[in-house]
């Protein structure tokens, strides 16, 4: 869009207060995401209907962000972020406070589109606040803020579950969700008619020339004429990120099996404490991520891509011939890097390819990725078992992430000719 004042310091204000927001927003999410299926039993909701509930923010999520991209490309990126967090969080506390089933699964819908608009606009703020230069890390430590909150959320609603009931855990889930408002609507920024973004004055850092309006007026003379064209393909996805979106899904497909049958096949093994394997991930997960951060500015995207690629293989592979705890273990050490080095990486990628004013349609197409990835791998990786079982469903699944590999190195050899 125009011209955003930079901090010369990644941990400013602003940053910190998406980072804030984020992690408030990821946690209301893994606090409420493991007890709406036992919410909706206790109202007489089927299985069937249950299984709907829990797939139906996903879907929504990933519905919107096409959309989303576009939006924080032509409108006040602030408002977005806070308007649609303050609405996911008054969906919310209507699900939470209304006991019958067509309520809940309306608003946990709307509660997903406003969740797909405001992260991507929060995305993409994360990119005007912080230094070009640093954006690679930026990109990684906001990324810490969700896997913190996967760590400690689920089990935070469980024993409020457990303890209070559903409506204390849906109540305060909401509270914290509000927290995550209130610091969407103090992230110090400005906002134009003629298009122009700010953040408040106070910033030390001066303006990034790509960001420089003049640079880009002289790099796309049809600018005006594009915006004309609302719809276009172009204006909801970013065609030159698709190859990277589907990369993404390989990555998310990954998570999305193992978050969904790992319980079940530990069962059939006669494995006990899987649950050590989730709580190893996100560990070890925020532990990569903090320690990989500096590097995602110095590193090429293959010089991270590629140890991911493997590392993803070899954990599913692990997964798939487990009997053991401990290759469960080692398996969610190793997934951990796959995803500690993908995710922050592409996105950073995708945000660095397109022009200052499209990174709100390059954050979405990701988005897209991760989100098909993570709804799409679940029901594939169900059929799949169904039919051969789960060890060697997971070493099927190893296939999508060989197959990212395949393009990628493709890719990259294009990129050399």
């Amino acid at each position: 869009m125009g011209v955003t004042a930079r901090q010369n310091s990644l941990w400013n204000p602003a940053y910190l207060l998406l980072a804030i927001s984020n992690f408030f927003s990821w946690l209301s999410y893994n606090m409420v995401a493991p007890v709406i299926t036992g919410y909706l039993q206790n109202l007489g909701a089927s299985v069937f209907v249950c299984g709907i509930a829990g797939g139906l923010f996903a879907f929504t999520s990933c519905l919107s962000r096409p959309f989303s991209g576009m939006m924080s490309d032509r409108m006040n990126r602030k408002m977005l972020m806070s308007g649609f967090t303050m609405l996911m969080a008054v969906s919310l506390l209507l699900y939470s406070l209304v006991p019958n089933i067509f309520v809940i699964l309306f608003f946990r819908g709307i509660h997903g589109i406003a969740f797909g608009i405001s992260s991507t606009a929060s995305l993409v703020l994360v990119s005007e606040s912080v230094p070009e230069a640093r954006l690679g890390e930026a990109v990684s430590y906001y990324g810490v803020m969700s896997v913190a909150s996967m760590a400690v959320g689920p089990g935070i609603g469980i024993w409020l579950s457990e303890t209070l009931g559903y409506l204390y855990c849906l109540l305060i889930s909401t509270a914290v969700l509000f927290l995550a408002g209130i610091a969407t609507v103090l992230f110090p920024y400005e906002y134009t008619q003629g298009g122009s973004c700010n953040l408040h004055p106070g910033s030390t850092g001066g303006t990034h020339p790509a960001m420089d309006p003049r640079v880009s007026r002289a790099k796309t003379p049809d600018r005006g004429k594009r915006e004309t064209r609302w719809l276009s393909f172009g204006q909801f996805v970013e065609p030159k990120l698709l190859g990277l979106a589907g990369v993404n899904a390989a990555f998310t497909m990954m998570n999305g099996v193992v978050s969904a049958f790992l319980v079940v096949f530990a069962m059939q093994q006669g494995i006990e404490g899987v649950s050590w394997h989730f709580t190893l991930n996100a560990a070890v997960l925020i532990f990569s991520r903090i320690i990989l951060a500096r590097n995602m500015n110095r590193w090429t995207l293959k010089q991270n891509l590629y140890p991911a690629f493997v590392c993803g293989i070899f954990a599913l592979v692990l997964i798939g011939g487990a009997d053991t705890l401990q290759m469960l273990l080692a398996a969610a050490v190793v997934k951990a890097f796959a995803q500690g080095m993908s995710q922050p990486a592409i996105q950073t990628e995708g945000l660095r390819m397109v022009r200052p004013e499209r990174r709100g349609v390059a954050s979405s197409t990701i988005y897209i990725g991760g989100d098909l990835g993570q709804a799409v791998g679940p029901m594939l990786g169900g059929a799949v078992a169904q039919s051969v079982g789960y060890g060697i469903m997971y070493w099927i699944c190893a296939v999508p992430i060989a197959a990212a590999w395949a393009y990628f190195f493709m890719r990259e050899k294009r990129s050399r000719e």
